[in-house]
């Protein structure tokens, strides 16, 4: 992808523009065929989880290339993003995702989202309205009763939660978590390099564990699922993992109900990190944002 810079209010975001299909523009259109008269490819506007960098999703972006999609996302703020994350508010993110649209002139896009990405993403789908041509979740975190709903998320919600009430605790819980080499079994995650980018927010000095602790304070702060899910009224898919230790597949499963019309599709492994480590989520959202039937996670 390649990296723009775009305003939100007083904020410059760090946008990454994936590279598209060959000969077509960025554009609200399904087409995905180059040469004179093809529609423009559709947009993907994919809101990441809190605390990482666009770097995370260049592979997803080509997954998406490849099925005729643009990806569009962006850093939100605060983690890694700009600006003094514990001013930063969910309303801020939306915002955000807004001015991205603009900025790049694009009309209408389909919206997905991934972990606290996605509740972001399905509040930014609701705020978009007619501009929005879809809805996707993969391993949303969608805090129903104000946690993830699995082991290892709750705990880092807990976490985040101290560290944002009394900071003076970051120095004690940045020891605790920082990488000692073990962090890819932890996560079931082979691959050294992705291992790094997923652990970033725990891997430099307490003062950014601080940024990430108010970044995840501000995805939940004023936050309704359940009435958010039951107001959005466009095509809406849920993807979740039942060995998910991050988020709870329950959690997918009760916003897909609350969805009118709402398609989920549920597997019994992959873990939390599926997205990066194999092609299925993309294969099933490029699939159902294009019209086809959503195949087999």
């Amino acid at each position: 992808m390649r990296t723009e810079r775009i305003r939100s209010g007083a904020a410059t975001l760090n946008v990454g523009v994936g590279v598209g299909v060959a000969g077509t523009a960025f554009g609200s259109g399904t087409g995905s065929g180059p040469g004179d008269g093809a529609p423009a490819a559709a947009t993907v506007l994919f809101v990441n989880a809190v605390g990482m960098e666009n770097v995370l999703l260049d592979g997803i972006a080509e997954r998406f290339r490849a099925a005729g999609l643009n990806l569009v996302t962006w850093e939100l703020r605060g983690s890694p993003g700009p600006s003094d994350t514990r001013e930063v508010t969910l309303g801020d993110h939306v915002a955000d995702g807004v001015a991205v649209l603009d900025g790049l002139g694009i009309e209408k896009a389909h919206v997905a989202g991934w972990c606290t990405g996605a509740s972001v993403a399905l509040f930014l789908a609701r705020e978009l309205g007619e501009r929005a041509l879809s809805f996707s979740s993969v391993d949303g975190a969608y805090l129903f009763d104000g946690v993830p709903g699995a082991r290892l998320g709750n705990a880092v919600f807990d976490m985040c939660a101290q560290v944002a009430a009394d900071v003076g605790q970051a120095g004690l819980y940045h020891e605790a978590m920082r990488p000692r080499g073990n962090e890819g079994t932890t996560l079931g995650v082979e691959d050294p390099e992705l291992v790094g980018m997923l652990t970033l927010p725990y891997r430099q000095d307490v003062e950014e564990l601080i940024r990430f602790a108010y970044g995840i304070r501000a995805t939940t702060t004023g936050y309704a699922p359940a009435e958010a899910c039951a107001s959005l009224t466009l095509p809406a898919l849920f993807l979740a993992r039942r060995d998910d230790e991050m988020v709870g597949h329950r959690n997918s499963a009760r916003a897909a109900e609350l969805v009118p019309g709402a398609e989920l599709a549920v597997a019994e492994t992959g873990g939390h990190y599926a997205l990066f480590t194999g092609p299925e989520p993309v294969e099933a959202m490029s699939a159902f944002m294009l019209g086809s039937r959503v195949p087999a996670l």
